[in-house]
C-alpha cells in the first residue's frame, strides 16, 4: 500500500509543477533547507518531515535538492549526487539521513542521541540503540498502547541546564524484517496513508495514537531494547556505570563537543533508572510494561 507521494513519484514530470520552492526542516536550533520544484516532491517531503517543517526557519542557503528527471528523482548536495530513484523507502531512508547529518554536524550546544522516545504521565522514556537494535519497533508498540509519540530514531539534550528532551518526529521509518510486524499492529482499516516496498515501510506515528502533543518533557527512564531472533523475554536493571557506557554508544554528535558529551551522559545516566529490555517478538510485552511502567511512576 503507497501513499499519495509515491503514486505521484511514477510521474516526476507531471504538469503540476512548481516554481522552484524551498522546504525548511528545522531541529535543536538548526536547520536545513531543501530545494525542490514539483507537487509530488513538497508532498514526499511534508510526508516525512510535516512535524519537523518551519517556514518560519532561520534564512539559510539550500543544502539538499530534489529534483525530478524522467522517471525518477535526484537528490543532490551541493551539485554532489546522493541518491537516484524513485520516491520511495529507500529514498526516504536516504533523505532522512541527509537531513539529520545537516542538521548535527555542527551541533555543538547539548547531546544529540541515536534513540526512540516516548512521554508518559509528563516524563520522556528514552530508548536509545544503534541500528537494528529494536527500538522504532519498541517505541511503535508502546505509542500503540497510549504513550506520547515522540521520535523512532534521535532525540538533542541541551546542556543549558533546562532538562528536557526535544525529540525528532517523523514517521516511523521500518526496516523489511519489522515492518510487517510493526503494521500488524494496526487494525487493517488503519493501514492506510503510509508508504511500503521491498525495502521496508514508513508509517505515520500517528496512526498509532493521534494524540500526540510533541511536547519537551524531562527525561525520567532509560529503556535499551535489544532484539535477539528467538530470544526469550528477559528485563534487567542497568547500574549507572552500564547505562553511560550504552549512551555513549549512541552519542551521534561527539565529535562537536570538547569531552565527547561524556559529562552530560554520565549525569543523565546518574539522574534517572535505566533497564534493558531483550526481547524477539511483542508477546510478553504488555505485562512487563504495566511492571514498569508502575515502577517508573513510583516515588
Amino acid at each position: 500500500m503507497r501513499n499519495k507521494a509515491d503514486a505521484n513519484a511514477a510521474q516526476p514530470g507531471n504538469p503540476s509543477a512548481l516554481a522552484a520552492t524551498v522546504y525548511q526542516v528545522a531541529f535543536a536550533g538548526h536547520s536545513v533547507a531543501i530545494r525542490l520544484s514539483t507537487d509530488a516532491a513538497h508532498t514526499f517531503l511534508a510526508f516525512l518531515f510535516a512535524d519537523l517543517h518551519s517556514p518560519a526557519a532561520p534564512e539559510t542557503t539550500p543544502l539538499l535538492e530534489l529534483t525530478a528527471q524522467d522517471t525518477h528523482y535526484l537528490l543532490t548536495d551541493q551539485s554532489r549526487t546522493l541518491y537516484s530513484g524513485r520516491l520511495d523507502v529507500q529514498f526516504a531512508a536516504v533523505l532522512f539521513d541527509q537531513v539529520i547529518y545537516h542538521l548535527l554536524h555542527t551541533q555543538h550546544n547539548g547531546v544529540a542521541l541515536h534513540a526512540g522516545a516516548v512521554s508518559w504521565q509528563g516524563q520522556t522514556i528514552l530508548l536509545p540503540g544503534r541500528s537494528g537494535s529494536g527500538k522504532s519497533s519498541v517505541t511503535a508498540w508502546l505509542t500503540s498502547q497510549g504513550c506520547s509519540y515522540l521520535s523512532d530514531e534521535l532525540v538533542f539534550l541541551p546542556n543549558d541546564g533546562a532538562g528536557v528532551v526535544i525529540p525528532f518526529p517523523r514517521p516511523f521509518c521500518l526496516k523489511p524484517g519489522s515492518a510487517a510486524v510493526v503494521k500488524a499492529l494496526l487494525p487493517a482499516a488503519q493501514q492506510v496513508g503510509l508508504l511500503a516496498d521491498e525495502h521496508g515501510a514508513v508509517i505515520p506515528h500517528r496512526l498509532f495514537n493521534p494524540t500526540c502533543t510533541l511536547a519537551s518533557t524531562p527525561p525520567g527512564v532509560l529503556l535499551f531494547p535489544v532484539y535477539q531472533s528467538g530470544a526469550v523475554l528477559h528485563v534487567e536493571q542497568l547500574s549507572q556505570a552500564r547505562a553511560s557506557a550504552l549512551l555513549m554508544s549512541c552519542d551521534v554528535n561527539a565529535r562537536n563537543l570538547p569531552d565527547h558529551g561524556f559529562h552530560q551522559i554520565t549525569q543523565l545516566a546518574r539522574s534517572i533508572p535505566a533497564w534493558q529490555i531483550t526481547y524477539s517478538s511483542f508477546a510478553g510485552l504488555p505485562e512487563v510494561w504495566s511492571d514498569l511502567a508502575a515502577s517508573f511512576t513510583s516515588p
